[in-house]
């Protein structure tokens, strides 16, 4: 049997096709690469959200650092990652030094039928049944007043709920001491001003009763 050459033109072709396949092949394992690494990440998130990390949770002095006797408000921001969530709770038990002012300037919540608790003059901050939609967040904040110096780091219990929960929030304020009133002084030629001033006076004095 005899086996001819093909033709340039059946040789063009045989090329091309060969060029698709590997092509095909290639495209075909990005593919697959591809896929195995959205079910990796879809693995990721099914075991995230079956351990419950499905918040964020942080708080916030207004102001980094205040004098004793002086208020900066304290905000809680909740975020919401995963579905839908109720009965969200948290406690925050301020440090010596600190206490809920005086109103307690008590700005938002958590969601209908949300409670904050912010007795002023106390020393604790509580959240109970809060609700957030998937994807949802609240904020709210309340006043608190230094009663003494000193660094102050604030930290929450654990956020929790029906479905999941979140670690502490913690945040530093930085109370300083009252500045003391300063008494106004004279200085050499105004305390011999007023020395003067007294001398003439009662020179006057004496000078009518001799009249």
């Amino acid at each position: 049997m005899t086996f001819s050459k093909p033709s340039s033109k059946n040789a063009t072709l045989l090329s091309e096709c060969s060029e698709s396949l590997y092509f095909y092949k290639v495209d075909m394992s990005k593919v697959r690469w591809m896929g195995a690494l959205l079910m990796g990440a879809g693995a990721v998130w099914a075991t995230g959200a079956q351990a419950g990390v499905v918040f964020t949770f942080s708080k916030a002095f207004g102001a980094p650092s205040v004098s004793v006797g002086s208020s900066t408000s304290l905000s809680f921001t909740i975020n919401r990652l995963g579905p839908p969530a109720n009965n969200i709770t948290f406690t925050d038990n301020l440090p010596a030094g600190l206490v809920v002012s005086t109103p307690n300037g008590l700005v938002g919540d958590c969601g209908p039928g949300s409670v904050v608790t912010a007795v002023p003059g106390s020393s604790a901050v509580a959240l109970a049944g809060g609700v957030l939609a998937g994807g949802a967040n609240c904020v709210f904040s309340v006043q608190v007043t230094a009663t003494a110096p000193g660094v102050k780091n604030n930290v929450t219990t654990g956020l929790n709920s029906s479905s999941g929960s979140a670690p502490a929030a913690n945040a530093t304020l930085n109370v300083l001491a009252a500045s003391a009133t300063s008494v106004p002084t004279l200085s050499e030629w105004g305390l011999m001003a007023l020395l003067l001033a007294m001398a003439a006076s009662a020179f006057n004095a004496v000078r009518r009763k001799r009249i």
